[in-house]
């Protein structure tokens, strides 16, 4: 089958390539610039360049692109991407698959307050939380959250918008950038301590058909934030059921992530609904949970076998946030450097498909003074 994968400059993009090559399928990527690291790729059949999500001339050149090749299968990676999809319902031509929640489960799962709300109907934990829609609205939340919030976007932007508050002086500027950023006032949650794990799901109108689960090692930035490191999870039943519940509830359809911590006493305390493919997935696809591949089978009509178990497994991406987390934390560096190097620890680097890895490096070495900077605020 014919696939277009979107936003060839994420970390994830290269892994879900070349995973639908190995299923034997035709793939086009959508990248803004041939700069992305996925373009490069044996796996990839050609390459489409489009501006980038936020433009707002993407959507319609995502539809002119996808009429000229159909019939294909339609694989958004990035929010963006599941944005511009959302909008096109309905002018789509019928040649062109691509898998989507109701829209009214999709704009419910972007909404983190309205996630949360669901979330606590479902007998899910989530942090105590209020919509701050000024700043004396938010430093009296602040006040009630007993003097530690996470201050957060609202609504789903395709990147973190927060800042962690630790005294009353901060919270006027807390306001000010998460509101700038996303458009809206913030969301002030309790900070909650623990570690990051996370629940993914594959549901075909409303039915679960692939599940995963993982935990983060190491993020990025090192407050917390993507995984710079994870291993697979292969029994944490309250995760598990807290995953299950909501996308059910969603009556979900596509792939989704359900993230939260694990608090020290062992409780799952839910954060957010990622609804698209999560920047992680090469750890799943290491780990034998074909996402994207299933996925495309079942957007061609097939119907799937039952999912075998999954392996346990540590995936490293030192390009995707690692690094940076040991530049940030050098006391992680020695860890960082051994799973980097270790033949026992998943990566992306192939031999038989080295190129994309120069080009993750050349983005790595552009990005590193933001992304440090970024870090140093986020502390």
């Amino acid at each position: 089958m014919k696939v277009l994968v979107t936003d060839g400059e994420f970390k994830h993009t290269l892994g879900i390539a070349r995973a639908l090559k190995r299923r034997g399928h035709e793939v086009h990527l959508v990248a803004r610039s041939r700069r992305a690291p996925a373009a490069h790729s044996r796996a990839v059949d050609r390459v489409h360049l489009l501006p980038p999500t936020s433009d707002p001339l993407y959507a319609q050149g995502l539809l002119e692109l996808v009429i000229a090749l159909q019939p294909l299968a339609v694989v958004p990676v990035g929010d963006g991407a599941v944005r511009a999809a959302d909008q096109l319902r309905g002018r789509w031509p019928r040649a062109a698959k691509v898998a989507l929640p109701t829209r009214e489960a999709l704009a419910l799962a972007n909404d983190k307050a309205k996630t949360g709300e669901l979330a606590r109907s479902l007998g899910v934990a989530t942090p105590r939380e209020v919509l701050a829609d000024s700043p004396e609205a938010a430093r009296a939340a602040f006040a009630d959250l007993g003097g530690s919030a996470v201050f957060k976007g609202r609504f789903e932007a395709g990147r973190k918008i927060l800042r962690y508050v630790r005294s009353d002086a901060q919270v006027a500027a807390a306001y000010e950038h998460v509101a700038k950023l996303s458009g809206a006032g913030p969301l002030v949650q309790e900070h909650v301590p623990g570690v990051g794990w996370a629940y993914f799901g594959l549901w075909w109108n409303g039915v679960r058909q692939r599940r995963f689960m993982h935990r983060r090692v190491r993020e990025w930035p090192p407050s917390g934030g993507t995984s710079a490191a994870a291993e697979s999870v292969l029994d944490a039943p309250e995760l598990e059921r807290a995953g299950e519940a909501l996308l059910d509830a969603l009556k979900w359809h596509g792939v989704a992530m359900v993230e939260g911590k694990r608090t020290p006493d062992g409780r799952f305390v839910l954060m957010e609904i990622n609804a698209k493919f999560w920047g992680s997935h090469d750890l799943a696809l290491a780990a034998g949970v074909d996402f994207p591949g299933d996925l495309v089978a079942l957007l061609a009509g097939e119907s799937l076998a039952p999912q075998e178990p999954y392996r346990a497994v540590r995936c490293s991406w030192p390009l995707g946030g690692d690094l940076w987390h040991a530049l940030a934390k050098p006391t992680a560096l020695p860890r960082v450097a051994f799973d980097a190097l270790s033949p026992g620890v998943a990566h992306t680097f192939r031999w038989t498909d080295p190129w994309p890895s120069l080009f993750e490096l050349l983005q790595w070495a552009r990005s590193t003074p933001n992304a440090l900077r970024e870090a140093r605020q986020l502390r």
